[in-house]
């Protein structure tokens, strides 16, 4: 066995361990399909590990990427495939998620995978023929319309986060289909949710964390969401509701004074700290938010470490609550430094706050 295909079982090994993959078609499917055939240049060792890979940043902003393997698996798990369905995927990105797609419906079914950009096609094309599946077809689109051409389809899946469901989404669906989808949730934080239709409207069938980067083109959503850049220096935002009354100048002045660190004796896991806890925070709270460092703004230390990507893409984030007269934020106890890679592991954490 190659080197590769050594590191590539031992993924779907993880992936099965710790609970992400469950049913046999995409346990199949993850077996089948080399990633690192969508993702060249990229090490083996990157490639095979539960990370998400940027692969195309636009003004700063990553805008593409191979998705986390976990929360691929479990979005397909929700979706439901079987041999035979006709498929939609809005937001093609490497093509690796609609050949995975492909291995189940087989050739007797159909994928068809827009997005908005050539470039981002013509590659995911590339990929998915090298791979062996290029009866997937792949549409340069604006997404947020569907593809009707091909409708109606059995499922339709989001890579991409939209803060309300397209008109054409739920058209384009066959009645008992499914669409699951990236739900935007008061800002930044999403909720995979696996609606499926019935008749003239849609039920909510399963609700799972995750995070992806939002739809772009004309059914983008609105400015609920408000990126300010603080300090002088690029790489250093923060994220909160469009509403919530923010002097950037001020918060700046907080995370470059004086601070106090107080540890409150909880022990809470990665998934509680970066969803959970983030998700009660943006439903009770106007002005919470997230703090994010990028590149060289890492080192500074300016965000308190809670979570974060490693490589050229290196960043790291954290929730924060904002007050009249300071913030705080969570943080890892100092005894358990931050690796630069996102995971949706289990491993308990004690939650500190950062008062300043």
């Amino acid at each position: 066995m190659s080197e590769s295909d050594k590191l590539h079982q031992a993924l779907v090994d993880d992936l099965k361990r710790r609970g992400h993959i469950t049913m046999p078609q995409v346990e199949a499917a993850f077996r089948a399909v080399s990633r690192h055939l969508f993702v060249p240049g990229v090490s083996l060792e990157q490639v095979y590990s539960d990370q998400v890979i940027p692969t195309k940043k636009l003004d700063g902003q990553v805008v593409s990427s191979s998705s986390q393997p976990a929360i691929m698996a479990i979005m397909l798990e929700q979706l439901g495939l079987a041999p035979g369905q006709r498929v939609l995927e809005i937001g093609a990105g490497t093509g690796y998620n609609a050949a995975l797609m492909a291995h189940v419906v087989g050739r007797a079914g159909r994928v068809v995978t827009v997005d908005l950009d050539e470039d981002i096609v013509s590659d995911a094309q590339e990929h998915l023929a090298a791979a062996g599946f290029d009866q997937v077809q792949v549409v340069c689109a604006d997404g947020g319309y569907g593809y009707a051409q091909a409708a109606p389809y059995d499922r339709i899946i989001l890579t991409v986060g939209s803060a309300d469901i397209a008109p054409a989404w739920w058209q384009q669906l066959q009645v008992g289909g499914r669409l699951v989808m990236p739900l935007g949730i008061r800002g930044d934080l999403q909720l995979s949710v696996a609606f499926e239709r019935v008749n003239d409207h849609l039920t909510s069938r399963s609700v799972r964390a995750c995070g992806f980067m939002m739809l772009r083109g004309a059914c983008a959503s609105g400015p609920t969401l408000s990126q300010v850049q603080l300090g002088p220096e690029v790489g250093l935002s923060l994220n909160v509701a469009a509403e919530c009354p923010l002097d950037a100048g001020k918060v700046y002045e907080w995370l470059t004074g004086s601070h106090a660190d107080w540890e409150t004796g909880l022990h809470i896991t990665p998934y509680e700290a970066g969803f959970s806890l983030r998700l009660w925070l943006m439903l009770h709270e106007p002005c919470a938010g997230t703090l994010l460092a990028n590149g060289d703004m890492v080192e500074r230390g300016l965000v308190p470490p809670l979570v974060g990507l490693g490589g050229q893409w290196k960043s790291t984030f954290t929730s924060v609550l904002l007050g009249e007269a300071g913030l705080a934020a969570l943080m890892r106890p100092p005894n358990q430094p931050l690796q630069l890679r996102y995971s949706c592991g289990n491993s308990d954490q004690t939650k500190r706050r950062r008062s300043v």
